[in-house]
């Protein structure tokens, strides 16, 4: 505290009482209220970059991004619906794509590297969900989680099969392909990340870099499918940011890849763990579902 209190009388502002707020460290003091927060990384030239390519929603560091500690003013988010601030947090996602898109040279490595760690991960799911089958259909009787594996077990196996497709076919393409898309990801979007009063703010920015666009879309499903009717806001932000050819099929490989699920806990959680892994399972096909339904439409005409 004492460290926290010296930086911010650095800055003209006289600390009064320290409390938390969902694990975040805010202090009062006489000017108003303040998030204050560890440095993770160096993000001064993050947010010049932003400032040069004219994306505004952020907030700016109160203090020297070379102290300790990192002070940003305390905005209070308004109170809305989770649906309506998906949508808004859509159209700031894509103003930051928009915003920060380069044009390089595809990187041969990186798309082997890419190709064969998604090809191990495929693979190994496979292997371990085939071994999980053999070990449950050996039990007399199967828990309640197991049953329910059981059931779906050829969801399990289709959305793996699809996933291997798709990054065969996301291979072949990079390999005919000379240039590639890249813009700064925020790289952990969340509706947390998000919040709005008179501006519209992205925060957190700990784990941004530039990398392929679809890493955005892939990580705000991974967190909040759950809770969000993940399609429509899919085919939202497709309509302000599209996918090129190469960047949709490794989207959908990424994306049609179930997670992996452990039962070696009560029946009741590990119910609810094969119930959430069914959830991700059933939100990610209403999306590659309609890939598969345009795939079989194109090859119909083409046979006719």
């Amino acid at each position: 505290m004492n460290k926290i209190k010296e930086i911010l009388q650095r800055y003209e502002l006289i600390p009064k009482q320290m409390s938390y707020q969902n694990h975040t460290r805010m202090i009062q003091t006489d000017q108003g209220k303040y998030v204050v927060k560890i440095k993770n990384r160096e993000k001064e030239p993050i947010y010049e970059y932003l400032k040069n390519r004219n994306f505004s929603h952020f907030l700016s560091l109160e203090n020297n991004y070379q102290d300790p500690y990192e002070i940003y003013p305390y905005i209070e988010d308004k109170v809305q619906s989770k649906e309506d601030k998906a949508i808004d947090l859509i159209y700031i996602i894509s103003i930051l794509h928009t915003k920060t898109t380069t044009y390089e040279q595809v990187n041969i490595d990186e798309t082997k590297k890419i190709y064969e760690e998604t090809q191990k991960k495929i693979a190994y799911l496979n292997s371990y969900y085939l071994d999980m089958q053999d070990y449950i259909e050996t039990k007399i009787y199967m828990s309640p989680a197991e049953y329910l594996l059981i059931r779906n077990m050829s969801l399990i196996y289709s959305n793996l099969i699809y996933a291997k497709e798709k990054l065969e076919n996301w291979y072949q393409e990079k390999m005919t392909t000379k240039i590639e898309r890249k813009v700064l990801i925020h790289n952990n979007i969340t509706l947390d990340h998000f919040i709005e009063e008179k501006n519209q703010y992205l925060i957190n920015w700990d784990h941004a870099k530039k990398d392929y666009v679809i890493y955005d879309f892939l990580k705000f499903f991974e967190n909040e499918y759950q809770d969000l009717e993940m399609e429509s806001l899919f085919n939202l932000y497709q309509s302000k940011y599209q996918y090129t050819k190469d960047e949709k099929l490794l989207f959908l490989s990424l994306l049609a890849i179930p997670p992996k699920i452990e039962l070696k806990n009560t029946n009741y959680i590990n119910t609810l763990k094969v119930r959430k892994m069914l959830l991700y399972i059933m939100k990610a096909r209403q999306i590659t579902l309609k890939d598969q339904e345009k795939n079989r439409e194109t090859k119909q005409q083409e046979f006719e």
